[in-house]
């Protein structure tokens, strides 16, 4: 049986790839997330931008607008920011008050998963959109690649809400 090349730092680093003992160090781009505790613990000291960034919910009802927001807030001055089929109407009095004005916000709705994803993609490709809030409960692993190398491309904040039951997944 063959042995597999050696992968080197370097050539990880070109890759965009994070060695595991270097997690604490990467020097990519990152936006504060509103919240000092959770930058304190983040690599970088905030969500990475131009990456994926999957949280995972035990339900998808619950709320994850109060440890969104204020990093969305942040990339509206910046940009746009698209929600991408959220489980409910987005309340637009509450994005405002927290920073998001509803003239920077795109409401997505998608017909079906597959449609929901590739409007995602299509959102993260375009210059004038800084972050992207998708809600793909079932996501498969191309989708979530392709949207991974679209918010590379661009730089973008991009989370993808799925649920807790999606961390079985390669």
């Amino acid at each position: 049986m063959a042995a597999l090349p050696a992968f080197s730092a370097d050539q990880a680093a070109c890759h965009g790839v994070w060695m595991a003992d270097e997690i604490a160090s990467a020097q990519a781009a990152v936006a504060p997330t509103g919240h000092a505790a959770l930058d304190a613990e983040l690599p970088g000291a905030g969500w990475p931008l131009g990456a994926l960034i999957e949280v995972l919910q035990p339900a998808p009802q619950g709320s994850v607008w109060p440890l969104l927001l204020p990093a969305l807030a942040r990339q509206a001055q910046q940009g746009r920011v698209a929600l991408i089929q959220p489980p409910h109407e987005p309340f637009v009095p509450a994005l405002v008050a927290a920073g998001v004005p509803w003239s920077q916000t795109l409401w997505i709705q998608g017909a079906t998963p597959a449609q929901a994803a590739w409007a995602g993609e299509q959102a993260l490709r375009c210059q004038d959109v800084a972050a992207v809030v998708a809600w793909l409960p079932r996501a498969q692993a191309a989708d979530l690649r392709r949207l991974h190398q679209a918010a590379a491309s661009t730089g973008a904040l991009l989370f993808v809400l799925r649920p807790a039951h999606a961390a079985q997944a390669a």
